[in-house]
């Protein structure tokens, strides 16, 4: 069982915690979906690949279609949700690259979290610097219960087993947790599932810079897996 009280689900992008943890979500009212790459690019010239392949004229009209997707999303899951407003690599600006970790311990202490889901960094750049910055924080929020999710995305063949080594070398122990007990009701599934067929019309590149891939809509279906961290004391 997790903890009673505030729920805090960190999205590196939009769309990330609504496909990976959709159905935890909607069985907590008591979450918010904080996520941390939702600025609006400034110059007019801004884009990427992605964006121009999914038919947007720029990055920001790409940001604000996303922005109202997940929105959407969120309301039928029946969660808040609170953006960092930090620019994606594809529309970083000279100066952006080291506010990610006092940005995050900010938002964080204002939303006074007693669970924070944090993505197991697996799928992308962003992903792992968002994970990190979260395992970096951990220090300051020593009553709040760190939860790993999985991101459902196309990761390669064994980065979940390498990226769970990788926490234990460092002596941060990922335990499996099951939810079950959480989300095993057929109204928060329902939702869940809504909320997710709702990003199906979203551009398959969510994110930006990403390769293309399968579609949120077609990954409701997957399972949702969490991992409780916890921290080893040195021995000496």
């Amino acid at each position: 069982m997790l903890r009673e009280g505030r729920l805090i689900a960190v999205s590196p992008c939009f769309n990330d915690a609504v496909v990976s943890c959709a159905g935890l979500l909607a069985a907590r009212p008591d979450s918010t979906v904080l996520t941390v790459y939702s600025g609006l690019p400034l110059a007019p010239e801004a884009g990427s690949a992605a964006d121009r392949c999914s038919g947007f004229k720029n990055g920001r009209q790409a940001v604000l279609d996303r922005r109202a997707r997940n929105e959407r999303a969120l309301s039928l899951l029946g969660v808040r949700g609170v953006q960092m407003d930090l620019l994606h690599d594809a529309y970083l600006e000279s100066g952006e690259e080291g506010r990610l970790t006092g940005a995050l311990a900010s938002a964080l202490s204002a939303l006074r979290p007693r669970v924070v889901l944090l993505p197991l960094g697996l799928h992308s750049a962003a992903h792992v610097r968002v994970s990190e910055a979260g395992l970096t924080l951990r220090a300051l929020f020593q009553r709040v219960e760190w939860i790993a999710y999985e991101e459902v995305a196309d990761a390669e063949p064994g980065a979940v087993q390498e990226r769970l080594a990788d926490l234990l070398g460092r002596r941060i122990l990922a335990s499996p947790l099951d939810v079950g007990t959480e989300v095993d009701v057929f109204a928060a599934r329902q939702r869940a599932l809504a909320a997710r067929g709702s990003l199906a019309l979203d551009p398959p590149d969510a994110a930006p810079g990403k390769a293309p891939g399968t579609a949120p809509g077609a990954l409701a279906s997957r399972p949702e897996r969490y991992w409780r961290l916890s921290w080893r004391r040195e021995k000496g």
